[in-house]
């Protein structure tokens, strides 16, 4: 899982250039399980300046993140029928 992750970092690192990646959810609770791997496919993968000036960090929202975001899309979704 953490190769597949940073394998996936290393994708959005390379298109996107961010400075920052904030991951939610259970990466929280895994990041000491899961970094480890991610961090090497990371260097080895994706472009050596945009990965030194990338910091993947976890979500303040910690797991509460999908709940949060699928009620948030349910309000969308609400208040639109109601327009």
């Amino acid at each position: 899982s953490g190769r597949m992750l940073g394998a996936g970092l290393s994708v959005i690192i390379d298109i996107l250039n961010p400075e920052i990646i904030i991951i939610g959810g259970i990466f929280t609770r895994s990041r000491d399980i899961l970094w480890r791997e991610a961090e090497k496919v990371i260097r080895n993968e994706a472009l050596k300046p945009a990965a030194e000036a990338c910091k993947v960090v976890c979500s303040g929202l910690s797991e509460h993140v999908g709940d949060i975001s699928a009620l948030t899309v349910a309000d969308y979704y609400f208040s639109m029928d109601n327009e």
